[in-house]
């Protein structure tokens, strides 16, 4: 029989095999299948690039971003607006809201993204309200409203100030088991068990150096809460800012409807199988648990840009830092970024979490950018602080 077989039928009957073979063994080890996901990420990118669409008269721009943030970062769905100084709103998407280029619905202006550590910019413009109606000041103590913090075993957490917590400046070392709970690592503090800040020991004397701290936003976020009496933190932000005429949500340990897929893939036995529930997002709603599109999210920093100083522009005096580096200088709720003293300046406040990322931008004039993206640059940093070069470029023109 096999006498018979010609060449070619040989070489399509191997190739059967090898793509049996292939197929059983992709599906029976998932790390296997999440590696050669990623490496056919370049064809998603190419087939998201082709799906971009534009409110009238958007400037070029905002189309070579989404295209160089879904080849470059990963991020095969993205959304971007950008608020003129007059106010005159443009908005971009590109790629799918699912998975897989084609199958699913194209990307819109109303489709769903967590907006990460964006969230603190709500954070900060709410306690800077309430300094301007001066029922807080930068150096009020936080055992002032904290009352839970009554024998702190380290005395220099009575020196810890509100303007230190926005600034992250309060002796919180992000990297130490009680500096960065959002992963439920170390003990669990924030909100729930406020009196744990009476055992803990800072990482460094408050207002020494800068150290992210999403802990410090949670205990601003219950600042806020018991200004307001002691009405859950979630119900005040939706009420002062309007949120429920907007697309802004709370977001909770699992997807919404109108969710977009993240583009977040376990490639190790460490990884997390399931994004939504690897975080506290009770513990993060004052730091990370807003969600939203782009041009609600543009339009609300639009308008906390333009309000009475102290606002989420201004940088605080006692702070020295290097202006010419683009992510160094927090400022009460954003990084100011100066590359020479006879720039012009702009302001940033980015966020990710596992498979997505955001980046805002303010300049001077209130010139307003806000891009959300479902993926993470490889190379981090990095990739981040190439997009916001990017948007600087254009903003300074």
């Amino acid at each position: 029989m096999f006498k018979t077989l010609k060449l070619k039928d040989l070489v399509i009957f191997f190739l059967l095999i090898l793509v049996t073979v292939t197929i059983g063994y992709c599906y029976a080890n998932s790390q296997a299948r999440s590696q050669l996901w990623q490496k056919a990420y370049p064809i998603r990118a190419e087939l998201s690039v082709r799906q971009i669409t534009c409110s009238e008269d958007s400037p070029i721009w905002l189309t070579d971003i989404l295209k160089h943030q879904t080849r470059n970062n990963n991020a095969p769905a993205n959304q971007i607006a950008y608020i003129e100084p007059n106010g005159i709103a443009h908005h971009c998407e590109n790629g799918y809201v699912g998975q897989y280029p084609l199958l699913s619905d194209a990307t819109t202006v109303q489709t769903r993204f967590r907006y990460a550590s964006v969230t603190k910019l709500w954070t900060a413009d709410a306690i800077l309200e309430l300094i301007k109606e001066g029922k807080l000041s930068l150096d009020t103590p936080l055992t002032d409203i904290i009352s839970e913090i009554d024998t702190p075993i380290d005395t220099r957490i009575n020196d810890i100030t509100i303007g230190q917590l926005l600034l992250h400046r309060a002796g919180f070392d992000r990297y130490s088991v009680f500096g960065q709970d959002m992963f439920g690592i170390g003990k669990d503090i924030c909100p729930n068990h406020l009196a744990g800040l009476n055992d803990i020991t800072l990482g460094f004397d408050p207002d020494s150096k800068t150290s992210y701290s999403n802990l410090g936003y949670c205990l601003l976020g219950e600042v806020i809460s018991r200004l307001n009496q002691d009405r859950p933190y979630t119900d005040i932000i939706t009420q002062r800012y309007q949120l429920n005429d907007t697309s802004l949500r709370f977001v909770p340990n699992s997807a919404l409807a109108d969710e977009v897929t993240y583009n977040y893939v376990e490639t190790g036995l460490t990884g997390y199988a399931d994004i939504y529930t690897a975080f506290d997002y009770e513990g993060l709603a004052s730091a990370a648990g807003l969600s939203g599109n782009a041009i609600d999210l543009a339009k609300q920093v639009h308008v906390m840009a333009v309000k009475p100083a102290p606002n989420i522009l201004s940088d605080s005096p006692k702070v020295a830092c290097d202006t010419t580096q683009i992510a160094e200088c927090y400022g009460y709720a954003m990084l100011m970024y100066q590359p020479t003293p006879q720039s012009k300046k702009v302001h940033y406040r980015d966020g990710s979490l596992l498979g997505l990322s955001t980046v805002v931008a303010v300049d001077e004039r209130g010139s307003t950018v806000a891009l959300l993206s479902n993926g993470t640059p490889d190379n981090g940093k990095v990739g981040n602080d190439n997009i916001k070069m990017m948007i600087y470029e254009q903003l300074i023109q």
